[in-house]
């Protein structure tokens, strides 16, 4: 029999380790609630009901405790929560060594892949990016070019229709300068305008070299002798990386791709629609930390989303405090690693759950008492007589709960934990009845 232990620590400020100790084998799982966004996929996933879904829409606007909490003792260290998140909020350790998705039984095929054959190594994709997830490590710049030109009066001008602001320039020399905006559903482009400060400017020549669609002409420069290779190169990290496409759709030379890990349909109930107050509440908008989905529409005057950006996680669908979004998941794509052992069945049945919005239903548990011999008594069942007055005032009493959780604001009072507000409405409620 081996002794098993577990415990709860922190690691960090926003994360907390579960750890199980089970004779030489230690397993930690660390949750960052802070990465977190209350989509609840690991709440289906998890086959032992060890994980809680939190009060999503009140931590969208402002509430500050984790979007999901976890029953360490319920818990069995089976990673599969870890594998399922598509948003990496989750850390698996066997023996201090962090485990690999891809070395797990089934792993999400989500990824972002450039054809460095295309890319120019522009900064688009990278500036885009919500989650830092694609850097941009810069080989050159002019201020690293010794050699600078003394005397020289040229003009530099550039060819707006040519030119489709991808940044090259102004990461390369001081002198040109993009002019930024807010990258988001609508319009992913991060800027919105390029500018000279030819104060600078020694008219190298060096910008025509560098620009992808010859939009820069140097009137009376003089090129300097220097051979421009590689200026930067383009990387991305697939931990970090949401699949919200984002470098995709603002990327001019196709040459970067998302893969998402599920497929699925995001719609609105359009006959409930005059009930959302994207000013007061907007927690779709805030909830959407990762794919940026969400955005209020000036022609709707409510809130819409892009689904070009959506991977279907559901915690707009969670933080909706009018049941108005409804996330529709119709496959996740996996890659399976094993195939043989017994156990991977639950694997597969997590991926169906997630799938299917459901929890997973836990084994009835009976209870027998044995008597001398083996035989197994059978209890004696007392059927009490009912009061029917009694029953019709549970009944009533019944009624007026239920009315009450029908309305969001009693609902809301129940999950902050003011039972006093709930009970004084429901006073309320009977007595008007």
């Amino acid at each position: 029999m081996v002794d098993v232990e577990r415990d709860i620590d922190m690691a960090g400020e926003t994360k907390f380790k579960y750890i199980q100790r089970a004779g030489k084998e230690v397993r930690e799982l660390v949750y960052d609630y802070k990465i977190c966004n209350g989509c609840g996929i690991c709440v289906y996933a998890c086959p032992v009901n060890a994980i809680e879904l939190g009060p999503v829409h009140d931590i969208a606007i402002g509430l500050e405790m984790p979007p999901v909490t976890i029953d360490h003792t319920k818990c069995a260290y089976c990673g599969i929560c870890y594998a399922f998140c598509p948003f990496n909020a989750y850390e698996f350790y066997v023996n201090g060594n962090k485990v690999e998705k891809e070395d797990l039984p089934l792993s999400p095929v989500g990824f972002t892949e450039i054809d460095y054959g295309k890319c120019m190594d522009c900064t688009l994709c990278y500036r885009v990016c919500p989650e830092d997830a694609i850097t941009r490590e810069i080989k050159i710049t002019r201020d690293a070019i010794s050699e600078k030109n003394e005397g020289v009066n040229g003009k530099v001008i550039i060819d707006r229709e040519k030119c489709n602001l991808c940044g090259i320039c102004a990461e390369f020399c001081p002198v040109f300068k993009m002019v930024e905006r807010e990258p988001g559903p609508t319009n992913p482009m991060p800027y919105e305008d390029i500018l000279l400060d030819e104060s600078t400017c020694d008219y190298c020549v060096l910008c025509e070299d560098v620009c992808p669609e010859e939009a820069i002409k140097v009137e009376d420069g003089r090129r300097i002798e220097f051979r421009l290779e590689k200026l930067a190169i383009i990387s991305v990290d697939n931990e970090k990386c949401s699949n919200c496409a984002y470098c995709e759709v603002v990327c001019p030379y196709d040459a970067i791709k998302t893969t998402k890990p599920m497929e699925g349909e995001l719609f609105l109930y359009e006959p409930r629609m005059y009930r959302c107050d994207p000013v007061g509440c907007g927690a779709c908008i805030k909830i959407c930390q990762h794919n940026r989905v969400w955005y209020v529409s000036e022609d709707k005057g409510r809130v819409h989303f892009n689904e070009d950006h959506c991977i279907y996680c559901g915690a707009c669908e969670n933080a909706c405090p009018y049941d108005l979004i409804g996330v529709r998941r119709e496959s996740y794509y996996t890659k399976e690693n094993v195939s043989w052992e017994p156990w991977v069945e639950s694997w597969h049945q997590a991926l169906s759950r997630i799938i299917e919005k459901r929890r997973t239903t836990e084994p009835e548990r009976k209870l027998y008492r044995e008597e001398l011999g083996g035989i197994i008594a059978e209890e004696d069942i007392i059927v009490r007589k009912v009061d029917e007055r009694v029953r019709a005032e549970l009944e009533e009493k019944l009624r007026a709960v239920e009315a009450l959780l029908k309305r969001p604001y009693y609902r809301r009072v129940i999950e902050k934990g003011n039972t006093e507000a709930f009970i004084n409405g429901l006073r309320k409620e009977l007595s008007e009845g």
